[in-house]
């Protein structure tokens, strides 16, 4: 865990986009997102999925290896939930649990559908820092404790990864994990002392807070960013280009 958010967050700080306008990659992600949804084509899915594969490793300079290992993560919860469409059940004399063509291929688009959204997404985290991604909702007027609590939480996430990674590495040299019966018992207890070192480390970083002038809102040095013509058509003619793929699809269906 502690590995992917760090390689995540260091990719969206050295990304070629983040010089860019963060308004406009959301807005860029937000309309592929929402025609994903509305089109629900499985050969859009694919398209998407494909074009954003090649525009994070060749544009955002992502290795494919690290990519693939990244979106590895979100795949396994879609394909886990996907297999669970696919399978109805009856209940008459007794259950019965089967499998037809029609919920497969429902469960197949769903999972298309899914990964490609997932897919849109992950270009804009990992060319966005979560600062840009915080300024472009305080742009939008989304309610400033909620973009706070956002970052916050966000922030948060590596305090307990490095928590439990730290845990993990103490148990290990103290054959924590010898034999199952020995796993459960050092399990429990890091869970609970993750939960008291995390409550000791949010009061730490709230005191560090305030003795840097914190008085209720978090203010963000914002990095210059520029508006590039030629990325803001590049952009629109990639999203004119599924529209036009909807369009030719639909005409084959007629």
């Amino acid at each position: 865990m502690k590995k992917h958010l760090k390689q995540i967050d260091d990719i969206a700080y050295h990304s070629p986009f983040i010089k860019y306008t963060a308004i406009l990659k959301f807005i860029f992600t937000i309309t592929i997102v929402s025609l994903c949804l509305y089109y629900n084509n499985i050969v859009i899915s694919c398209y998407i999925i494909i074009t954003m594969l090649f525009i994070n490793v060749l544009k955002n300079k992502i290795n494919i290896h690290d990519y693939i290992t990244m979106l590895s993560i979100p795949f396994v919860f879609i394909f886990l939930g996907c297999i669970a469409i696919a399978i109805e059940i009856h209940f008459e004399q007794h259950i019965t649990l089967y499998v037809t063509k029609q919920t497969i291929f429902k469960s197949i688009c769903i999972m298309a559908r899914t990964f490609a959204a997932v897919s849109a997404l992950y270009f804009l985290t990992l060319s966005t820092p979560i600062y840009q991604i915080v300024s472009v909702f305080q742009k939008l007027h989304v309610p400033k404790i909620l973009t706070e609590l956002m970052y916050i939480t966000y922030r948060y996430l590596f305090i307990l990864a490095e928590i439990q990674h730290q845990l993990k590495i103490a148990s290990m040299a103290r054959l924590g994990y010898c034999d199952f019966k020995t796993s459960i018992k050092t399990f429990s207890s890091c869970i609970t002392n993750l939960l008291l070192l995390s409550l000791q480390k949010a009061q730490q970083h709230y005191k560090a807070m305030e003795a840097r002038c914190y008085t209720g809102e978090l203010l963000f040095l914002q990095q210059e960013q520029c508006h590039n013509n030629a990325i803001t058509i590049k952009g629109v003619i990639y999203i004119l280009s599924i529209v036009l793929l909807n369009i030719v699809l639909k005409g084959k269906a007629l």
